[in-house]
């Protein structure tokens, strides 16, 4: 067996095509996606880069306590060591800029590290990566058993973005051809009208300029390249346009160059004899609740529901979708399970999910927890078939107060209508189901 895991860093699902998105032109994942599983509802369970790598790691989940004082979780890796035991090689292959690396430890057990970094003279952040993949491929052509990992930061800006492809999304917005907030906002505006006086002020700009586009010297509005970290005035229609027009250049774009590298893989016959992950350890918000970035720890749609794409071994179980609940956590073991290997006995908070890619109807879990500490405060938050439920912790002085949030599943994809107000009683159920699975460490 040999396996190739492909890390999207700050990818979100609401911009792929094979999670419902039908205004960004993302070809080759929608290939990717027809000859795999997809996980339908796989939850960041601390949406943070170095929090995921842990998760991937060891296959603990990442989520910190709700008692101040308690220790956070931890666990020693069992990923790698179990791999080399079992002789499958691994390479972990750095296609980032230095100053996203994950913690050092990240790499400390790998047999390899591959660093493809961008260059100051390439045209993109991956051309090198596109440039020496086909070697490393080459030089593992003859290693029966090896794991590939791949960590790019593509999606986190500042982004290098192509006008010509920015300039794509630009017109279809003028044609009115999939104006982006419709596709974060699906609530008609009477709703959105009738939830003012219950929704939690969030955390909007104060006397600031609005931010405009400004065309250059040729009259070229240019991409939105490196928005401010914080606070985003969701209000600001043209802001908002212009930030979402440049995301989805920089998200074609990405996926352009994914296609050349799984055009590598077919050719060497590693379409047949490799299985194929696609994930992500958060994703970047983008002013769907008023800010851009990490700038709170605030675990809505947009932040912690990643995708997970696994094609298997010549395309088996292709077209398959998994709804059931999935997290980074669960990563480790279904890795070790398609090596023919498992974790040592009560090792590990995370379940395989190489069953579900073969139609096992019984989920790993029936709820889905995450939680987050940044910048001083946390918030948790718990997923079910029906519910969402985010439980603020205490907020800094100076932020508007946040109060816990309810949201209706699946209706309320984007998470705009709070019903914490109307259904105190299912709040308060959720509140103690996410204190019992904090409690027990999933």
């Amino acid at each position: 067996m040999r396996v190739i895991v492909f890390v999207l860093r700050g990818c979100p699902v609401g911009c792929l095509g094979p999670y419902g998105n039908e205004w960004v032109a993302t070809p080759n994942l929608d290939q990717f996606a027809a000859e795999a599983v997809v996980f339908d509802r796989h939850i960041a369970d601390c949406p943070g880069p170095d929090a995921a790598g842990r998760a991937w790691l060891t296959g603990h989940h990442q989520i910190p306590p709700l008692d101040p004082g308690t220790p956070s979780p931890g666990a020693e890796p069992l990923l790698l060591p179990a791999l080399r035991t079992a002789g499958v090689r691994t390479t972990i292959v750095r296609a980032n800029h230095p100053d996203t690396d994950a913690p050092a430890p990240f790499y400390a057990g790998w047999d390899e590290v591959f660093d493809a970094r961008p260059r100051p003279d390439d045209n993109s952040p991956l051309d090198t990566l596109v440039r020496s993949f086909p070697s490393l491929l080459d030089r593992l052509g003859t290693v029966p058993r090896w794991l590939i990992w791949v960590e790019t930061d593509r999606l986190l800006p500042p982004w290098d973005v192509l006008q010509d492809v920015f300039e794509a999304y630009v017109e279809d917005i003028d044609e009115e051809e999939g104006a982006p907030e419709k596709e974060n906002h699906d609530e008609d505006e009477d709703e959105v009208e009738d939830e003012d006086e219950d929704e939690v002020e969030e955390d909007e700009p104060v006397d600031e300029e609005p931010v405009t586009e400004e065309a250059d010297s040729d009259g070229l509005v240019p991409p939105f390249a490196d928005p401010p970290t914080g606070p985003f005035d969701k209000s600001d229609l043209a802001a908002w346009e212009w930030l979402h027009q440049t995301f989805a250049a920089v998200v074609t774009t990405l996926d352009a160059e994914l296609g050349r590298l799984f055009d590598e893989l077919r050719p060497r016959g590693l379409d047949q004899t490799a299985a194929w992950v696609v994930t992500s350890d958060l994703g970047y918000p983008l002013g769907e609740h008023g800010q851009v970035g990490l700038h709170r720890p605030w675990l809505h749609e947009e932040l912690v529901h990643i995708p997970l794409l696994v094609r298997l071994p010549g395309a088996v179980e292709a077209g398959r979708r998994v709804s059931g609940f999935s997290q980074p956590a669960d990563l480790c073991p279904t890795l070790l399970d398609l090596f023919g290997t498992g974790p040592p006995a009560g090792q590990g908070g995370g379940h395989s999910l190489l069953p579900l890619t073969r139609g096992d109807l019984e989920p790993v879990r029936t709820a889905a927890c995450s939680g987050l500490e940044l910048n001083g405060i946390a918030e948790w938050a718990v997923r079910t078939d029906g519910w969402a439920f985010l439980l603020p912790g205490a907020q800094p002085e100076g932020d508007p107060p946040r109060a816990p949030l309810l949201f209706e599943k699946p209706d309320d994809r984007w998470e705009v209508n709070d019903l914490g107000p109307s259904r105190a009683e299912t709040a308060e159920e959720l509140a103690e189901l996410l204190r019992r699975c904090v409690a027990a460490g999933r």
